[in-house]
């Protein structure tokens, strides 16, 4: 089904304010992070901290929500400049921008320990990065696609950044005696209780993946999905 002139400027317009939602929620949380010193998770196990100073703005750099906003505004704004993008690499880490964003609304919002830190840039940061971005990630895929990019293959190759991430994170805490959130705490939880949790999220991981290839194949012909042939 040919794509409208229409349909296409709305999906530029889409991938557009996605990506400056992205940007924005990840500029607000480092100017935060550069000016105070980072909370510790209710019940922590560890006392390590970060800031105020460059060491607290570079810190956030590694928590797995800052990452997914970052791939999730990257991508969206290279689909709103040029939205005939072929290459497969582009689309897996499209595919890793979707799931992510997925996993760090999902998460934080049900899963995680969080306290409010009743600061106005702190707050905003939290909404657009938590609860904005992945509302607009994933219903902004739905309608405008581009359809048809979502395969095993490409699941497969997806999956491999959070399981890199798990290890990274793991290994530095144990270094640096640091952890970025209470599910990943290892002195309180011990390595067996963050396996559990970790195994736990790559499942959600597989689920919203499915999720998103059945989606892909049933919605591929509706609404204003882009779809280009070598996609």
């Amino acid at each position: 089904m040919q794509t409208s002139k229409l349909n296409l400027i709305l999906a530029r317009l889409v991938f557009l304010s996605t990506a400056l939602l992205c940007f924005i929620g990840v500029l607000l949380e480092l100017w935060y992070a550069y000016r105070h010193t980072s909370s510790l998770p209710p019940n922590a196990g560890f006392t390590r901290t970060f800031g105020p100073g460059i060491d607290g703005l570079l810190n956030q750099f590694s928590f797995f929500t800052t990452q997914s906003n970052l791939i999730l505004g990257i991508t969206t704004l290279l689909l709103a400049i040029d939205l005939d993008r072929t290459s497969s690499s582009f689309h897996i880490w499209r595919l890793i921008g979707i799931i992510d964003i997925t996993i760090t609304g999902i998460v934080f919002n049900f899963v995680l320990k969080t306290v409010p830190k009743n600061d106005i840039i702190a707050d905003t940061a939290s909404y657009l990065e938590h609860d904005f971005a992945p509302i607009l990630a994933v219903s902004g895929w739905i309608i405008f696609g581009p359809a048809k990019t979502v395969t095993i293959p490409r699941i497969f190759l997806a999956g491999l950044l959070p399981i890199t991430y798990a290890i990274f994170t793991l290994t530095r805490g144990a270094i640096q005696e640091w952890y970025p959130y209470d599910i990943m705490d290892v002195p309180r939880l011990g390595y067996p209780g963050v396996a559990i949790n970790i195994i736990g999220i790559f499942v959600l991981f597989l689920l919203i993946a499915g999720f998103l290839a059945l989606v892909d194949r049933l919605l591929s012909s509706r609404f204003g999905r882009i779809s280009f042939p070598n996609s």
